[in-house]
């Protein structure tokens, strides 16, 4: 009869409650819980039995969690073992810096213990799947961006040096190119470039296949690292999803407030990408059209849009039905 598998977490933090919480949490949840409060116990903790993911808080004694993240990635030994930062620092700034520490998540308190198992649960299923997918040199990688999230098979590829395509289909197709590792070209139905790479990083209902075969014969869009460019999408996403909530459903046209007269005024500071929302606005675009009309990336555009509706230079569909 085999034996159960039992995955070993590590919890960092220096309440002694919070750790006592997250321990009964994973405890409930089938796992071998290592308890430590500050980084330096966080380290002897693991000289006695490695852990397959690292919880910690930032604010922590005698080491933080930003130099434990850093040495654990540093170390041959370690790198592989999964951090994510459990803490109550919310900001974007913070999150880019863990992420760009290595970090493989970056998780906000106050958190429901469910939610955090299960969050938990499904980072390692990702990278027990990629550590699999690595394996297999030279087999083909599918599956569904439930299961595996587009930003972790855009990894899986570039740390095994992938050349070929990955084809994403959901409501829309998607492509992504790679040579040696190196993401080169993006395309959904509508777009292409960072705009394409960035919609198809929120797709979490598509499937996936990545053909090796397929090599393309496109133009290369970027010339930055991918993890670069996974952040950059992340800031994206981020700011995408603080913008929409703000402005009018996507498909009823939008309306301007001001003549055009006053565009030629010196005192209107106003960006390219501002003007081209104003001149598409003034034809009765709507938001999606905005956003599939536009080159620029789909959260400068709802930035660009919600300025100027903050100026009153654009109004949402209830105010211009009023001013009429």
């Amino acid at each position: 009869m085999s034996e159960i598998y039992e995955p070993t977490i590590l919890v960092v933090d220096h309440s002694k409650l919070v750790r006592e919480l997250l321990r009964e949490t994973f405890l409930g949840g089938g796992f071998v819980v290592l308890l430590a409060a500050h980084g330096e116990e966080a380290l002897e903790r693991m000289a006695e039995r490695r852990p397959d993911l690292v919880l910690t808080d930032v604010e922590l004694p005698l080491l933080d969690g930003w130099e434990l993240c850093s040495r654990l990635k540093q170390d041959p030994q370690t790198c592989d073992i999964p951090v994510v930062f459990l803490t109550s620092q919310r900001e974007v700034p913070q999150r880019l810096r863990g992420l760009r520490l290595g970090a493989y998540d970056y998780l906000s308190k106050p958190f429901s213990p469910d939610e955090l198992l299960l969050r938990v649960e499904m980072i390692l299923d990702r990278t027990r799947s990629g550590a699999a997918a690595g394996e297999r040199a030279r087999a083909y990688l599918s599956g569904h961006t439930s299961h595996l999230a587009v930003g972790d098979v855009v990894q899986i590829l570039a740390v095994n040096n992938k050349t070929g395509c990955l084809r994403l289909r959901c409501s829309e197709q998607g492509r992504v190119y790679f040579r040696d590792g190196r993401l080169t070209a993006a395309f959904t139905a509508r777009t292409q470039g960072r705009k394409a790479l960035y919609r198809i990083f929120a797709w979490n209902d598509a499937d996936f296949h990545f053909d090796p075969h397929d090599q393309g014969d496109v133009e290369e869009h970027f010339d930055t690292s991918t993890q670069a460019l996974l952040i950059d999408a992340f800031v994206a996403q981020d700011e995408l999803t603080r913008s929409i909530p703000k402005l009018p459903d996507e498909h009823v046209p939008l309306g301007l407030t001001m003549e055009r007269g006053v565009l030629s005024d010196p005192n209107v500071d106003l960006s390219p990408l501002e003007f081209a929302v104003i001149e598409r606005v003034g034809r009765g675009a709507t938001l999606r059209d905005l956003l599939d009309g536009i080159d620029e990336p789909d959260s400068e555009i709802a930035e660009a849009l919600e300025r100027l509706v903050h100026l009153e230079f654009i109004a949402t569909p209830i105010e211009a039905a009023v001013a009429r």
